[in-house]
């Protein structure tokens, strides 16, 4: 089956990095080297990072804030936890729309919505992962059906950017709560509007690309050329329409968990508003980013509990909140992954 995007991705043609990836699964090979064989591999190495994440955390709570979770949880009731899992199930819900909206794009129909979905919920399993890299087990599962690696990575890559966008854009609302900052919104709004202008003129990139291979570290210089090339491999899912389109989709999803954080504090009577939970909530994501942590572990609960406190809720109770947030959105999540994974691997049999 054609369709108007059928020119969207060549398949002619790919930069050294992505031949490389070929290489690496030839046809000629495909007994020795199948995706089958690549999805275990990675399942192998990534497993021990997620059961280790898991441990450290279970451990932290049991240690640090057992008792006060289970008081709060027992103040939202079972229809506070349905309602705070719902809004997490219709985060992960738009988040697929927009990707199978993606898959639609590259020119991929013959998938079934729900297979694809069950390959969507499993990269879940994998979110603990730094970076989230683990969720790119999805393009392994796509592999089997035709779907090349630079069309899912570069469905992945506008998928990654759109969120972060968001989570800039609301984190700023976090500004908006003290009168002496107000005017600061102005910068993450300006960095997400320059982050647009370069990724939609890759030209910018490989202008300077010989400077930067040559003056920076050959770390950061690969850095850059992988970026490079995930541009150049999404610069369709990166025109405006589809651009906007998945910002926007982005933008319902974690207003959804900002919603439900707020319900969550709302319960425990930690005084907040919509716009003050929501930015608090982005903005600890984004921290627990920058601390390359698994799953931002540590990193997104530290922040959470810190601008808790510093709005005047107590320890216990902000402790309480944190955890419970993060066990309806992380965990849930992980344990969805889980789940599917498990049931994709008995269907396969």
């Amino acid at each position: 089956m054609t369709s108007k995007h059928s020119n969207i991705l060549p398949q002619t043609w790919y930069p050294p990095r992505w031949n490389a990836i070929r290489i690496i699964a030839p046809s000629q090979q495909k007994d020795f080297y199948s995706p089958y064989l690549m999805l275990k591999k990675t399942i192998n190495s990534t497993i021990s990072i997620v059961a280790i994440a898991i441990f450290g955390y279970l451990t932290y709570t049991l240690w640090a804030g057992l008792s006060d979770t289970l008081q709060a949880m027992s103040k939202l009731g079972i229809g506070g936890i349905v309602i705070i899992l719902s809004l997490s199930l219709l985060n992960y819900g738009l988040r697929f729309s927009r990707w199978q909206w993606y898959l639609n794009i590259v020119n991929y129909q013959n998938l079934s919505v729900g297979r694809s979905l069950r390959y969507y919920i499993s990269g879940f399993a994998f979110t603990t992962t730094p970076g989230k890299a683990g969720e790119m087990v999805r393009s392994l599962f796509l592999k089997t059906h035709g779907v090349t690696y630079p069309q899912s990575l570069s469905m992945f890559f506008v998928e990654r950017l759109s969120d972060l966008l968001v989570a800039l854009l609301l984190g700023s609302l976090l500004l908006w709560h003290f009168d002496k900052y107000q005017l600061w919104i102005i910068l993450p709004i300006l960095a997400s509007l320059l982050m647009l202008v370069l990724i939609r003129h890759p030209n910018w990139f490989i202008h300077f690309q010989p400077s930067w291979q040559t003056k920076l570290p050959p770390r950061f210089a690969h850095l850059l050329d992988h970026l490079l090339e995930l541009i150049l491999h999404s610069r369709t899912l990166l025109t405006y329409r589809f651009l906007f389109g998945g910002l926007f989709l982005s933008l319902l999803a974690w207003g959804a968990e900002g919603i439900s954080f707020y319900y969550i504090l709302q319960t425990l009577g930690i005084d907040s508003t919509l716009l003050l939970a929501t930015g608090i909530y982005a903005m600890s994501l984004i921290i627990g980013a920058l601390s390359f942590l698994p799953g931002g572990l540590g990193g997104t609960e530290a922040a959470m509990l810190i601008m808790l406190t510093a709005l005047g809720a107590s320890h216990q109770d902000a402790l309480a909140a944190t955890l419970i947030c993060r066990l309806a959105t992380l965990w849930f999540a992980v344990a969805l992954g889980a789940l599917a994974m498990m049931g994709l691997k008995i269907r396969e049999g």
